[in-house]
């Protein structure tokens, strides 16, 4: 890395030494474009003082070039000197000292005094967030990751089933997916999912790789490199650049290249037979779903209608809805029973969605069902299953019927439940003068049977005073003391300590330091309190 540096930071500066030689009014554009491209080689290489020089001298460069700062002699003496500077801290960079450091900080407050502000870049780099070790560490990961994507590449296309390569990439990958500013930085944690998603269909035994899995990890490595080089130059990658849509499409066709399932009777030959003289024995399917992996695979649901729904551009979108793909597949795996065969029914209409392009062309509307199915799901775990079978059955001819372009369904209202029917109050039992309607008739009937006769707008208007006799306080009903509550009985225990682990989970993926530390405590807790059965349960 350093003697890569080395070459690319010294052809820079010879460039930018020969055009600030050419005359009094050298290119603007030009002298930016090679002040940044400086920079971002010495972030990608860890050298963090040359960067800060170079970031000064584009910020010098930018101040020309917008009119706030004339090209005089004084101009251009500091940037020669600069350029001059720039190539000796490169020479030091493999015996760079904290002198050298010093040296590189004051001639950047000499450039950036001069320039008279930081340049735009910067000051959207530091609007992030990313600072310039954030950056130089993505810089430096994507392109490790791009240099195994690309031998994965080229071994694939010798040898389609070689799977080694595989493994390095996701070494590569795993010190930025752990990273908790990659989700400032889109589409790149989708495009290192997608990889990921690609890769895992690989592994599976059983299955040819198709013609393009070259290909596919071939613009891979080219879409990393350019958002690592983005990253670095300025601070994040561009959305709906053309290398992550390439990468996007090659997702598509690599998702969608899997084989449907061939009839065993289409393997015989066209005769009279015999063919199939018995019908087979169906394999043994799982065992029935509990409530708490329904409810947990309810909210992964609504997850997924989330992320679809709020992704920032189209490109994002797509890598989103191609991925949930295999989510779906899973999904139709899963287990037996009423429920989880409905399950099963609504995640092969929502991945049909997905490979027609419906939930890219109609997002909302997908996400729509989407959360609809996670919220059924969600109160699987008191609900009757007959009649959330039902409801899933509605969500899953509503995803079919969706179109391209069509808006997000109107939300429909829930099914309201019936009440528990009330006990009538016994005839003789005395009706309480509450504020409603019925506790204003008690208190009338009391005050009219004290003497007070019915109201009257003629006596309150002659304003004379009519004595009533005096209505006897009715004794105050003594109140129930509370009675004491047991402190334990208010902590999680069994099946509820297991269910606040899985919302803790779900929590933990967005959180990061001592939030994360927190969630992990909880955690370790509710295992304990898990262990211990719950009030009413019936666990052994």
């Amino acid at each position: 890395m350093s003697d890569f540096f080395a070459l690319e930071a010294g052809e820079y500066l010879e460039r930018l030494d020969a055009l600030l030689a050419v005359g009094d009014s050298p290119g603007a554009d030009e002298l930016v474009r090679l002040a940044r491209a400086l920079r971002g080689s010495a972030l990608m290489a860890n050298q963090h003082a040359i960067a800060r020089t170079a970031a000064a001298l584009e910020a010098l460069a930018r101040a020309v070039r917008e009119g706030r700062r004339a090209w005089d002699p004084q101009t251009k003496q500091l940037a020669v000197r600069g350029v001059d500077d720039l190539k000796i801290f490169v020479r030091r960079a493999p015996t760079w000292s904290d002198a050298d450091t010093a040296k590189a900080e004051a001639l950047s407050q000499e450039l950036e005094q001069l320039a008279g502000r930081p340049s735009a870049q910067v000051r959207a780099a530091e609007a992030l967030g990313l600072d310039a070790g954030a950056r130089a560490f993505v810089a430096r990961e994507g392109a490790a990751i791009a240099s195994a994507l690309d031998r994965a590449a080229q071994a694939l296309r010798a040898n389609p089933l070689a799977h080694d390569p595989l493994q390095h990439v996701l070494r590569a990958l795993q010190p930025l997916r752990g990273l908790a500013a990659m989700n400032d930085l889109p589409p790149l944690p989708d495009l290192l999912e997608g990889i990921e998603r690609a890769i895992a269909e690989l592994s599976r035994a059983g299955i040819d790789p198709p013609a393009n899995v070259g290909e596919l990890f071939q613009a891979g490595a080219t879409a990393i490199a350019r958002a690592a080089r983005e990253v670095a130059e300025r601070g994040r990658p561009d959305p709906e650049g053309p290398d992550f849509r390439q990468f996007a499409a090659q997702l598509v066709r690599f998702l969608q290249s899997e084989p449907d399932v061939v009839s065993i009777g289409t393997l015989y030959y066209g005769d009279s037979g015999p063919h199939i003289v018995s019908r087979g024995i169906p394999a043994a399917r799982p065992s029935t779903l509990g409530r708490l992996e329904l409810v947990s695979h309810g909210d992964h649901l609504r997850q997924a209608a989330d992320s679809l729904e709020r992704a920032p551009s189209a490109t994002q979108r797509e890598l989103r809805a191609h991925t949930l793909g295999t989510t779906f597949r899973a999904l139709a795996n899963a287990g037996g029973g009423v429920l989880a065969d409905r399950v099963a029914q609504f995640a092969i209409a929502a991945r049909e969605a997905v490979a027609s392009g419906v939930a890219v062309t109609s997002p909302a509307a997908v996400a729509a069902e989407l959360r609809r199915a996670g919220d059924v799901l969600a109160r699987s775990a008191g609900g009757d299953e007959e009649a959330l079978a039902a409801e899933l059955d509605a969500v899953t001819a509503a995803i079919r019927a969706v179109q391209p372009g069509a808006p997000p369904p109107a939300p429909r209202p829930m099914p309201p439940s019936a009440p528990p029917p009330r006990p009538a109050p016994p005839a003789d039992a005395p009706v309480p003068e509450t504020a409603d309607l019925v506790g204003s008739w008690t208190a009338y009937q009391r005050l009219a049977g004290g003497g007070i006769g019915a109201a009257s707008l003629d006596e309150l208007l002659a304003g004379g005073p009519r004595a009533a006799a005096p209505v006897p306080p009715s004794p105050p009903s003594p109140l129930a003391e509370p009675a004491v509550v047991d402190v334990g009985s208010l902590l999680y225990r069994g099946d509820r300590a297991l269910a606040r682990a899985q919302e803790l989970r779900a929590a933990a993926k967005q959180a990061s330091g001592d939030s994360l530390r927190a969630f992990v405590e909880e955690v370790c807790d509710l295992v304990a309190l898990a262990l211990e059965p719950g009030p009413g349960s019936t666990r052994s």
